[in-house]
């Protein structure tokens, strides 16, 4: 099976380099497409210089890291798309084992391998869909990183889960343009989740591939904007769950998000963020299907 590889760059082409670098240790028919998001780092004088093999597409505005993918996936040729962060690194020829999995399981629909932080320690990278329970655990894992370890699988043997992150992402070509691709309505966020979400409602399996990994640095493309990073994150959050649970967990979810934020309007330094994320949480229509 081909696979086509689709990066998206976003002002990060140090480390789309280093990524597309790390590609010429994959083996097979594959084609590379990246996806430049409007960036301003000289990434369009620089990288196709250096890449002539690669397939660059460059779009005048940063609409965000599903309408990238998707633009990428529309001119790609392969069996498979290959969805990859930016910011990873390929450490050996990981294909072969990802690839397999569509032969193993014909109802296959996605695959991911492990992600790895830069200092080699397992970064979580997969879940269970998002609910209010979801979320709670989320917070608990914020709090001690180390005991997102306890979640890592203990051998190589692949498993099945409800998502996998989109920044490692394999999935069949025709699949994905069956159920139309990334909804393009979430900027940043959940994209995944929502992604994963719809293949399994058509029948697809998931699988979380252990047995080979990449490292993956995380949030090369948004640097320390950590209020608009947070802003962005509860508007994907309070989408999903108007795309995809009951009125009670979106209603749950409302009343978590106020009684959240509600005491940092009274802290300087966050009561901006705090404000937009409140608003934007009661101006949502939690009930509407």
């Amino acid at each position: 099976m081909t696979v086509s590889i689709i990066i998206v760059n976003y002002n990060g082409s140090a480390y789309t380099r280093q990524c597309l670098e790390s590609l010429t240790l994959l083996t097979g028919g594959t084609e590379v497409i990246v996806v430049d998001n409007a960036s301003t780092d000289g990434s369009k004088e620089l990288l196709p210089q250096l890449f002539p093999s690669v397939r660059f597409h460059w779009l005048k505005e940063n609409r965000g890291f599903g309408f990238a993918n998707n633009r990428g996936a529309e001119a790609a040729t392969g069996d498979l798309l290959f969805f990859l962060n930016n910011d990873t690194v390929i450490q050996s020829d990981i294909l072969p084992e990802l690839t397999g999995m569509f032969a193993k399981d014909q109802q296959c629909g996605i695959v991911a391998p492990k992600l790895l932080n830069r200092d080699g320690t397992f970064q979580l990278s997969f879940g269970d869909f998002p609910v209010i329970r979801t979320e709670m655990n989320a917070r608990s894992l914020a709090r001690d990183a180390g005991s997102a370890r306890v979640l890592e699988p203990k051998d190589s043997v692949p498993v099945k889960k409800d998502w996998v992150t989109g920044a490692a992402l394999l999935i069949r070509r025709g699949l994905f343009s069956r159920i139309g691709g990334f909804d393009e309505r979430f900027f940043m966020y959940f994209e995944d989740s929502d992604l994963c979400r719809r293949v399994s409602n058509t029948g697809h399996t998931v699988w979380y591939c252990p047995a080979v990994s990449l490292i993956h640095f995380g949030g090369s493309s948004y640097g320390k904007k950590d209020a608009r990073i947070a802003v962005e994150y509860r508007r994907s959050q309070l989408l999903y769950y108007r795309k995809h649970n009951s009125i009670l967990q979106r209603v749950m979810l409302a009343l978590f998000l106020i009684v959240k934020h509600a005491p940092r309007l009274l802290q300087p330094t966050e009561r901006k963020t705090a404000w937009r994320i409140i608003y934007m949480t009661v101006s949502a229509d939690v009930t509407a299907s």
